[in-house]
């Protein structure tokens, strides 16, 4: 007997949130990562786990909220001992380093569809970054925290040059810099929101015997990294499916 397929109307793919980045890349004569793979790092790193091999590229960062009144912050900064550009797949071949804005409360939003009911067909994703003025502005205004901190006397000692910055500080430029070189930091979340495709339980609204169970249950996406949440899912997730069996901790 052939099981019953059930169809329910409901908004999966629709309000995808991701976080963008935008990088600005400075030339420096101090050794980067782009010469870590070296005979002697290696050995360091076999031998006692430490030296630049170890390097997790995203050295450093901070949160920042560009202006007062904010429930919370909303640019996170990130930044690589290398030239970090093109997705970070960009050809090294000089010494530099790079660092940016990330928006970590997006209010642009995308979606996610298909092409085809063809099942081996990629779907189609539409980001609509920087779709919104507070999304552009909010943008702008984390460059300028970044071409602020470029200024500074520690990093203008270590530089020797720019190798991908705005044309100017003007709203502009940024947003033109922004539009040409942002990159996801590929954490996309909320095409299967609580409360709009799943429920409180994780289980897709109308269906029986169907969960999810990843980062597409947030109804919003988180101001960091999406990670450990996502973890902290899966883990509620198993939590919630234990108890449904009556099976206890």
């Amino acid at each position: 007997m052939r099981k019953r397929r059930e169809v329910h109307e409901l908004p999966v793919g629709q309000h995808l949130q991701d976080h963008l980045a935008v990088f600005l890349n400075y030339r420096t004569d101090r050794e980067s990562l782009m010469t870590a793979l070296t005979p002697d790092h290696l050995a360091l790193l076999q031998t006692e786990a430490r030296g630049p091999l170890t390097s997790n590229v995203g050295e450093a960062g901070g949160f920042f909220a560009t202006r007062p009144g904010l429930a919370g912050p909303d640019v996170q900064f990130h930044q690589a001992p290398a030239l970090f550009y093109d997705e970070g797949m960009g050809p090294l071949l000089e010494h530099g380093f790079g660092f940016g804005p990330c928006l970590v409360n997006p209010t642009s939003r995308g979606e996610l569809t298909l092409r085809s009911a063809a099942p081996g067909t990629a779907p189609r994703i539409r980001h609509n970054y920087l779709a919104t003025e507070d999304d552009q502005q909010t943008m702008i205004a984390g460059l300028r925290i970044a071409l602020d901190i470029a200024g500074q006397t520690a990093l203008r000692e270590v530089t020797t040059g720019e190798f991908s910055v705005p044309a100017s500080d003007s709203d502009a430029d940024l947003l033109d810099f922004a539009r040409r070189t942002a990159q996801t930091l590929y954490h996309p979340t909320s095409t299967c929101a609580i409360g709009a495709v799943v429920d409180p339980q994780l289980r897709v609204l109308g269906l029986e015997g169907l969960r999810v169970a990843d980062a597409s249950v947030m109804p919003t996406v988180v101001r960091g990294n999406t990670n450990a949440p996502t973890i902290m899912i899966a883990e509620k997730a198993a939590d919630l499916i234990a108890a449904d069996a009556g099976i206890s901790g």
